[in-house]
């Protein structure tokens, strides 16, 4: 009983530590702009690129996969959390899309997703980011770039050596709640409607 209660306690933290708004956060401290009222009206990488340039969009990046790759180290640290660590980050996602703080709303779970990939399988999100950073060079949709890399991600899971069920699970799950999350990002795309980052504006 004392087990269960301290390893639930500890997916609450995780998840609260999930749930900070590091775009709000940012947006408000470095660019004077709450993300909530520009673009998408997303607190995450997406809009945060969009509303505040590649220097805030990276930072929120940055700062939202640590999120997710701290709940996993803090878990594995702690000898008296027994569970699987990647539960830990799962409720990090949840914590990020579904924020204690913004009244249960928030981002898209990207970033936050690699930042827990890459503490419990670190060269397997490295594989995944790097689909991210590449598809985004060629595109400059974040967007794009996002749902393309964490379809790889399904993909390298399934025929991982030693991949287990509940990994490759996990992975297949995250990569619909992402899908579905950016599904109006995904109508942009194919009207050709989706905004661009690291593009020069046009002088009038």
């Amino acid at each position: 009983m004392t087990q269960l209660l301290i390893n639930s306690l500890f997916l609450f933290v995780s998840y609260l530590m999930g749930s900070i708004p590091f775009g709000v956060l940012v947006g408000k401290k470095f660019f004077n702009k709450d993300p909530r009222n520009y673009g998408s009206g997303n607190i995450g990488t997406t809009n945060a690129f969009r509303v505040f340039g590649p220097a805030g969009g990276f930072l929120v990046f940055f700062l939202d996969m640590l999120k997710g790759s701290l709940a996993i180290w803090i878990a594995h640290l702690l000898p008296f959390v027994t569970w699987n660590t990647m539960l830990f980050g799962i409720a990090a996602i949840l914590g990020h899309t579904f924020s204690f703080f913004l009244k249960f709303k928030g981002g898209k779970a990207v970033a936050t997703s690699f930042g827990a990939a890459f503490a419990y399988a670190p060269l397997f999100a490295i594989a995944a980011i790097s689909v991210f950073f590449v598809v985004l060079f060629f595109s400059r949709m974040v967007s794009l770039a996002s749902v393309t890399a964490l379809i790889a991600a399904s993909i390298m899971a399934t025929f991982m050596p030693g991949s287990s069920l509940f990994f490759k699970v996990i992975v297949y799950l995250i990569t619909i709640l992402i899908i579905v999350r950016h599904k109006d990002n995904l109508k942009r795309i194919i009207n050709g409607t989706e905004s661009r980052v690291f593009t020069k504006k046009k002088r009038r």
